[in-house]
């Protein structure tokens, strides 16, 4: 073996190999030929070299022995053993022993020519898949599941393949096919099974890696493997991670299939790096864009805040630190003091102050370095001499060590600033002095008046005579919702406490609210109560937004009580006309009895037989006088007439009270119109009937005499219309306002029989009547269509007319 080393070291695979991996399993097949030659098998020599020159092959396929260099190997071999047989001198061979030598070598050189065509024909194939996955995937996420997919295909034992890459002093599993790792999973370089092959960057097969204490990885031994074979993926000395494949099946992984993964792993690990380098040079790439970009946007930046600093209408200068001399003044800072820009750049900051001002130019400096910025009002001078005052805004910048590096000043032409203060501090002493004249007179005035600004609700003024008016001290201070608090006691007029939203002058403040007339109640200090009258209205501005609300308060505690003692005797004169008027009923009863007893006697003679029917037709006159009267205090007493409503039909009411009007008008025409349709309902029948003969003789006596009075019933569904129509002249416009009201008669004198002997509630109590059946009247009254009375009755009761 020693001679064959010296010549074999001559073949390039061979050099760099140690001599345990170039000696391989040579020295063995050398005892096995030597049996071989003292047996001398009958059955030839193949069966008996075993699997040495298979397992040879595979070593120098993974070498990277070409086919050539194998042969080379096993003919330089024989050549050493012949050459040092023949030196033994006279111990030549047996003819018989030198076959078996020939024959045992030949068999070895075919053997392994043979396992290492079919070894390097598998690889080459796998390899080839391996490319064809790294082509279809540009990144490592994609390329290695495809790789791992090939290298089980192409192994049947392999049940599971992993793939991990280091990171730092970690391995993260990058890619897993099958069960028995969990993609993300780290593992420390240097712990368990891949941890052990990293840092030692050797391959490592274990036969039980549930059993073997080499496996560390608690996952790897749940996983019911048995092989288990791991080999580092090392590139120029760096170890790029660790490739993993295990088997369910068998404890013995074969060393074809051994070689086929390191192989693949080598391959792998080269494809590996590229795509790294790939994913490296995208992302330099990326980056690199990025920063153009950046670069792109920061100079499209840099050439908007030139075009700024350019067009910018305030003046801008930068100053340097040194020495304030101006660096860099932008065309309105130039205009603004009547220079071009270069007249200015390089020129001291002082030289654009008035010369009163250059004395206070240092403080300022001094201010403004002491903090980020500083402001300050100052005179400057124009290149013709005139002066004008400027507002100044110093920033100052700073580097990362906190030095001033550079101040940069905004400059602002005050003039008309101060123009306009001037004129506002004119304004507002006008507007003072109107103020004052303002409450002066609001001072003189009888009424307490509130004025309040919006939104806030602030009293901005209120008259002196509001203090007279509430008993006590006011406070301007407030705002307008604090008058519903104590110790304003302000209350409605049945008692309630005001709420804050329903005081007259915050309703005009929030929705623009005009309150005419509201009365309210102050509760004094003194416990005594005081009615007043308050009115409000929003104040807006040009725009309609409201901008403050304004109120007035007046006392009519007086009146009220004056109003108050007139509705007193008001009533007392009606309870004494209801009393008078009920208590003359009993005469007059007695008069008509008697005046009916003497009309019905024959010996009555025709002289006093006329002086009785006139007595007889009075007490009827008088009667209906009171009647009329009881009815009216019955309506302003008692809460209005009396209804009394039972189902009916209003036709024959109507037919009645027309009846009853022929007969007392027998020498004027009445005529009763009744439209298709029903008319029963819910009636009092003689309340009605009342209406009709009111309404009737209104309209005779108010007409002329050859006129027709038309009375007309027509059915409108959920209600009945009585319409009473008579010629003649209208009634006057300003009488039909008041025309329902009680004790009113007509000015002038009815065309039917004289002037009107009635009291004048005629009309009241048919309003009155109307409305007690729910219904409504009105009435139209023109020369050209004469006077219409429309009365509108709804059939049942309780619901509204129509």
């Amino acid at each position: 073996m020693e001679a064959w080393e010296a010549e074999v070291r001559a073949i390039p695979a061979a050099q760099a190999l140690p001599q345990p991996a170039l000696r391989d399993g040579l020295p063995r097949l050398l005892e096995v030929v030597a049996a071989l030659m003292r047996q001398r098998p009958q059955a030839g020599v193949a069966s008996g070299l075993g699997a040495i020159p298979d397992l040879h092959a595979l070593e120098r396929l993974g070498e990277g022995f070409n086919l050539r260099q194998v042969v080379t190997e096993y003919r330089l071999l024989r050549g050493c053993v012949l050459r040092l047989w023949a030196a033994r001198g006279g111990a030549a061979p047996l003819p018989e022993e030198e076959r078996i030598l020939h024959e045992a070598m030949d068999e070895a050189v075919a053997a392994s020519v043979s396992r290492y065509t079919l070894a390097r024909e598998r690889t080459l194939q796998a390899l080839d898949r391996i490319s064809t996955a790294a082509l279809g995937s540009a990144d490592v996420a994609g390329f290695l599941p495809r790789l791992l997919q090939v290298l089980r295909e192409t192994v049947a034992a392999v049940d599971v393949t992993a793939v991990l890459l280091r990171e730092g002093d970690w391995l993260r599993v990058e890619s897993v096919v099958g069960d028995g790792m969990a993609p993300g999973a780290r593992v420390p370089v240097g712990e368990g099974f891949v941890g052990t092959i990293a840092a030692t960057r050797q391959p490592l097969l274990v036969h039980e890696a549930s059993e073997d204490a080499r496996v560390g990885e608690q996952v790897l031994r749940e996983a019911g493997l048995r092989a288990l074979y791991g080999v580092p993926l090392v590139l120029d000395g760096d170890v790029l991670g660790v490739a993993v494949m295990g088997s369910r099946a068998t404890r013995e992984l074969s060393e074809e299939d051994l070689l086929l993964f390191r192989a693949m792993a080598a391959r792998a690990t080269a494809l590996l790096a590229q795509a790294q380098a790939h994913a490296r040079e995208r992302a330099a790439r990326a980056e690199a864009e990025a920063s153009l970009v950046r670069l792109r946007e920061s100079e499209a930046g840099l050439r908007r805040w030139e075009e700024v600093f350019t067009r910018l209408g305030v003046g801008v200068v930068v100053v340097s630190v040194e020495d304030n001399v101006m660096r860099d003044v932008n065309p309105a800072f130039a205009r603004m003091h009547g220079y071009a820009p270069e007249e200015l750049r390089g020129r001291p900051l002082e030289d654009t102050l008035a010369p009163e001002s250059r004395g206070v130019l240092a403080r300022h400096v001094a201010a403004a370095h002491s903090k980020l910025s500083h402001e300050y009002e100052s005179l400057h001078v124009r290149k013709d001499g005139s002066r004008f005052p400027a507002f100044s805004h110093v920033t100052t910048f700073r580097d990362a060590a906190g030095r001033v590096v550079q101040r940069v000043a905004t400059v602002l032409d005050i003039t008309q600033r101060r123009a306009v203060e001037m004129d506002r501090q004119r304004l507002l002493a006008a507007v003072e002095s109107e103020r004052a004249r303002l409450a002066s007179v609001l001072d003189q005035m009888p009424a307490g008046i509130f004025i309040a600004e919006a939104p806030s609700g602030r009293l901005l003024m209120a008259s002196r005579h509001v203090e007279v008016l509430i008993g006590r001290p006011f406070d301007l201070s407030l705002t307008a919702e604090a008058l519903a608090s104590e110790p304003y006691r302000v209350l409605h007029p049945d008692g309630r406490r005001y709420e804050v939203g329903e005081l007259q002058l915050v309703r005009s403040l929030r929705h623009g609210e005009e309150v005419a007339g509201e009365e309210l109640l102050i509760e004094r200090p003194d416990g005594q109560r005081m009615t007043a009258l308050v009115s409000s209205a929003p104040i807006r501005d040009r725009e309609g937004t409201i901008v403050a609300a304004v109120a007035t308060m007046t006392d009519i505690t007086e009146r009220r009580r004056a109003q108050e003692a007139a509705l007193q005797a008001a009533r007392f004169g009606e309870r004494l006309i209801a009393i008078v008027s009920h208590d003359l009923r009993n005469p007059l009863n007695a008069i008509q009895l008697s005046a009916t007893q003497l009309l019905h006697s024959e010996a009555l003679p025709e002289r006093e037989r006329r002086l009785v029917t006139r007595l007889a037709r009075s007490g009827d006159r008088m009667k209906r006088m009171i009647s009329e009267l009881l009815d009216f205090t019955r309506g302003r007493l008692g809460g209005g007439i009396p209804i009394h409503r039972v189902p009916g039909d209003l036709r024959a009411v109507v037919r009645s009270g027309v009846e009853e009007l022929e007969a007392a008008w027998p020498e004027r025409s009445l005529r009763l119109q009744v439209e298709p349709g029903h008319y029963e309902g819910e009636w009092d029948a003689d309340r009605l009937l009342q209406v009709v003969s009111n309404l009737g003789g209104n309209a005779l006596q108010y007409s002329p005499q050859g006129a027709t009075v038309t009375f007309r019933l027509s059915d409108a569904g959920d209600a009945v219309v009585l319409e009473v129509h008579n010629g003649g002249d209208p009634i006057p416009p300003d009488m039909l306002p008041r025309l329902f009201d009680p004790f009113r008669r007509g000015a002038t004198a009815g065309h039917g029989g004289g002037a009107s002997s009635g009291l004048g509630l005629g009309l009241y109590i048919v309003e009155q009547v109307v409305k007690g059946h729910r219904g409504h009247i009105e009435v139209t009254s023109t020369a050209e269509a004469g006077t219409t009375f429309r009365v509108t009755l709804p059939r049942a009761q309780g619901t509204s007319g129509a």
